[in-house]
């Protein structure tokens, strides 16, 4: 093959494959957000789930400046209907982290809170999945 045919080919092969990934829709929209008050906990929360669902997929909370003596702590875990429910986070390091998979939730906000702490971390549904 001559040099300005492989070249031509290696071009169209390139085009070829930039089209197939500017026109594929994003996979995941993850969303997070954390507590700013330095002098308090820093509570975060984030979620990995489709775009264009109201699914938020994995939901993560961390507590990252826990007191040392805590190995565990209870996360309360607030949907936008208003129902809320629990689920254990354990110490990774410095930080305390839990996991759930919440399901389909409503337009609003999801917000964690950790058992021995007042502040609460929120991520907004209706940013991810583009309801507004």
């Amino acid at each position: 093959m001559t040099r300005s045919k492989l070249l031509r080919a290696l071009t169209v092969a390139g085009t070829m494959a930039l089209s197939a990934v500017a026109t594929a829709p994003a996979a995941h929209a993850a969303a997070s957000s954390c507590t700013h008050d330095w002098s308090g906990p820093q509570i975060c929360v984030s979620a990995d789930g489709r775009n264009g669902t109201a699914n938020p997929g994995h939901v993560t909370a961390s507590w990252t400046n826990p007191p040392k003596s805590r190995t565990s702590a209870t996360v309360y875990l607030y949907q936008p209907d208003g129902y809320r429910y629990s689920f254990k986070a354990k110490r990774s390091g410095g930080r305390l982290v839990g996991h759930t998979a919440p399901g389909i939730q409503s337009s609003g906000n999801l917000c964690v809170r950790f058992k021995g702490s007042s502040h609460r971390a929120c991520i907004d549904i209706r940013d991810r999945n583009g309801s507004f």
